[in-house]
């Protein structure tokens, strides 16, 4: 571990230590197919669904966590397991565990790789989803499909320190060029996770996954008796995802509130996450009241 952390400043590495000790995997096996999720807080509390990123590991999901208070919520965030390869069967997976450890409905949150096993998620168990908060999030586009294939060719046959170092340097290309010492720790967390775990199988689901997503055929309708709110966190220029995307995937979940980051960083959310928590729980709490002008367009895509 210590050549993966050694740039990483002590006092964050510590903070990262200890959240490891504090939540150890629970695991499950659910149609042949072994699980690892961390559950945690107390079964009273709201229970809280977090969909970690392409990393697809749980514990990449901690500086969220540690910023959650543990009294306030029952959380439930799994990794992904190499084995699924479409984002309707890790939706199947998670609504299973969800099942087994007694919990009817959650406050789902997630972003960017997140978003999209989020949606889908949804769109197939909207009775399980009282409140829905994404960020870095756009909806299916058809024509992506086709764009992960070349990248699987590549997969099936390249060697995996190959591979590795592609799916390095597409993890890590997100953050700035002087990370501060929490950016460091996940850049570290990369390299560990993908030295240490990645396999063949596991890093071309990862792809297949996002095809499966863009392959969704999501309609304006379908949410349409939907109990649950959405609040979607979107980067004001970023340009992956145009206004023309946000419109479309606002108009898929009906009453959705939008708030946006001015600026263009596309790692505005991890820079501050003390702020993303701040605004999901104002948002749960019902504080959160507010939408654009871009969700008024997104409401004339329906007519």
């Amino acid at each position: 571990m210590d050549k993966y952390y050694r740039s990483v400043p002590q006092d964050v590495l510590a903070l990262y230590e200890h959240f490891r000790q504090d939540h150890p995997f629970k695991q499950g096996e659910i149609n042949g197919v072994k699980w690892e999720y961390i559950l945690s807080g107390g079964p009273t509390s709201q229970p809280l669904l977090l969909l970690p990123g392409g990393l697809g590991t749980a514990e990449s999901a901690w500086r969220i966590i540690t910023r959650l208070d543990p009294a306030k919520y029952y959380l439930v965030c799994p990794g992904y397991p190499d084995q699924v390869g479409s984002m309707i069967g890790l939706s199947d997976g998670i609504a299973e565990i969800l099942q087994q450890e007694g919990i009817q409905s959650v406050y789902l949150i997630s972003g960017a790789y997140g978003s999209m096993l989020a949606q889908v998620f949804v769109h197939r168990y909207p009775g399980m989803v009282d409140k829905l908060v994404l960020t870095h999030a756009y909806p299916p586009v058809s024509s992506r499909v086709r764009t992960v294939e070349p990248t699987l060719r590549i997969l099936k046959y390249a060697p995996m320190f190959m591979i590795r170092n592609i799916l390095r340097n597409q993890m890590t290309g997100r953050l700035p060029a002087n990370p501060p010492p929490e950016l460091k720790l996940i850049a570290a967390q990369i390299r560990e996770t993908l030295d240490t775990r990645l396999t063949r199988q596991g890093a071309m689901n990862t792809y297949l996954r996002m095809a499966d997503f863009d392959k969704q055929d999501f309609t304006y309708t379908d949410l349409e008796s939907w109990h649950g709110k959405a609040l979607f966190i979107l980067i004001e220029d970023d340009p992956t995802n145009t206004e023309d995307l946000r419109n479309t995937l606002l108009a898929l979940y009906p009453g959705a509130t939008l708030h946006i980051i001015r600026g263009s960083s596309q790692t505005a959310t991890l820079e501050e996450t003390s702020e993303y928590v701040k605004l999901m729980e104002a948002f749960f709490e019902g504080k959160l009241d507010f939408t654009t002008e871009i969700s008024e367009n997104a409401e004339n895509l329906k007519n």
